[in-house]
């Protein structure tokens, strides 16, 4: 177990380095709490070649995908009322009872770190991602309300070094885009859909198709109306802060709300971040943007 720093030496929380990867530290399933255990499980699992994962940095629209996927998957639109199930730390019945129903499922690790029968099957991926700023932000609003993270004294500004420098979760947003960018290129014929949170606000019916396109499920026009009005983000907002899940309490002592669901704005990292900065997170991502081949928005 790794402790992460705060810029008074004091740990803010913990992590478990694997492989590359900085897992949360409480991750476990039944008393494991190895990684190279939790990760040896998921291979046990089986797949079929319809079955779909949403992966992500955190932070960079999980859920509001994963609720359009499952909408388009199930033929319905009615709003899961549960956390969404995520390889990373459902337990292996929720995983197997996917299997069984929707068979859509999210992950924020690393391509390698993904079931082995999954990337065999070649099932299909969904890779979201959203402007770096943005995620900045919003990752720091979510872990303020984290029970395993101490932040009470930390603001913005403290965050935004340990975020650019790897000191969270899954490590920066810039390494984990590369490896996601690295296996697209070394498996270019892999069923990989890539997918801007921000065209996904500004072009919401056309993101819709290409999800239902992507996983060859032909949507009536009208269901497809339908969904990008549940998903609108105010309306389906409203449904998850009035619907909590019952388990959540396990993530968060906060009861005002839902903790995935917040603004769901692009551009709120103006609110946030100091000229300065700013002017500085831009210098480093110069040379860095045109590397990953990323067609960056940070305000509509």
């Amino acid at each position: 177990m790794k402790p992460l720093l705060n810029d008074r030496g004091k740990p803010y929380t913990e992590v478990m380095e694997y492989d590359g990867y900085l897992f949360p530290g409480k991750l476990g399933r039944k008393g494991k709490t190895k990684v190279s255990e939790i990760l040896a499980d998921l291979n046990e699992l089986s797949f079929e070649d319809d079955e779909v994962c949403i992966v992500s940095y955190p932070k960079s629209g999980t859920h509001w995908t994963y609720e359009i996927c499952h909408m388009v998957k199930t033929g319905s639109s009615d709003f899961i009322d549960t956390l969404v199930p995520i390889f990373d730390y459902s337990s292996m019945e929720e995983l197997k009872e996917v299997q069984a129903t929707s068979r859509v499922y999210t992950s924020h690790l690393y391509p390698r770190h993904l079931p082995k029968q999954f990337m065999e099957k070649r099932c299909k991926i969904i890779l979201v991602y959203r402007n770096p700023k943005d995620v900045a932000v919003s990752y720091f609003k979510y872990s303020k309300k984290l029970r395993l993270h101490d932040m009470e004294d930390m603001g913005f500004s403290e965050f935004l070094r340990h975020y650019i420098s790897g000191n969270v979760w899954c490590g920066t947003w810039v390494k984990w885009m590369k490896e996601w960018k690295t296996f697209k290129e070394e498996t270019p014929d892999y069923p990989l859909l890539e997918i801007a949170y921000e065209d996904m606000k500004k072009n919401p019916k056309e993101s819709v198709q290409r999800i239902s396109d992507f996983i060859s499920v032909n949507s009536p026009p009208q269901f497809t109306d339908e969904i990008v009005e549940k998903c609108k983000f105010k309306v389906m907002a409203a449904h998850k802060h009035s619907n909590l899940p019952q388990n959540m309490e396990y993530l968060t002592a906060f009861e005002n709300g839902h903790i995935f669901y917040r603004k769901g704005e692009v551009g709120d990292w103006k609110n946030h971040f100091t000229v300065a900065e700013n002017e500085a997170f831009d210098k480093d991502m110069e040379t860095i943007l045109p590397k990953l081949g990323l067609n960056i928005t940070y305000e509509l």
